[in-house]
């Protein structure tokens, strides 16, 4: 059987595809984590802080937290930068995959348009038949 070279791309289509939401998911995991990341980076500064603000605490919370804050400013400043390495990450993954959803479209349309090319080439086919038959003139016995 002959193979069909739209099937073949449709095929590989199809693949990169699948590979494009692989990606779209594993990015959006990594978005996730680095989110979740930002937000305990955060939380853990505004703890510090409202201890180190607690009438309770007193001098020494208050000086404990002057030595965190360079830490607990370059974690939460770390945390934004991957939150939005990741975040670059999978809008970069989704722009690939609209273009692999694209690029399925466009072979799905050229099968679908060279069988309508086929359809048609065949009821010409079909009626230049019977246009032969009807115009032969039945013969003559006798």
């Amino acid at each position: 059987m002959k193979r069909d070279p739209l099937r073949t791309m449709l095929r590989v289509r199809q693949s990169t595809l699948d590979e494009a939401r692989k990606a779209v998911a594993d990015a959006y995991r990594l978005e996730r984590d680095a989110s979740d990341r930002t937000e305990a980076a955060s939380a853990a500064l505004e703890q510090e802080m409202r201890t180190a603000m607690s009438l309770a605490g007193g001098d020494e919370a208050v000086e404990t937290f002057a030595r965190w804050l360079p830490v607990g400013r370059r974690a939460l400043k770390q945390a934004h930068d991957a939150q939005r390495e990741a975040t670059a990450t999978l809008d970069q993954a989704r722009a690939v995959l609209a273009l692999a959803r694209s690029g399925v479209r466009t072979v799905e349309s050229l099968i679908e348009q060279r069988h309508a090319e086929q359809q048609l080439e065949d009821n010409r086919r079909d009626q230049r038949v019977l246009d032969e038959a009807g115009n032969r003139k039945p013969e003559k016995n006798g």
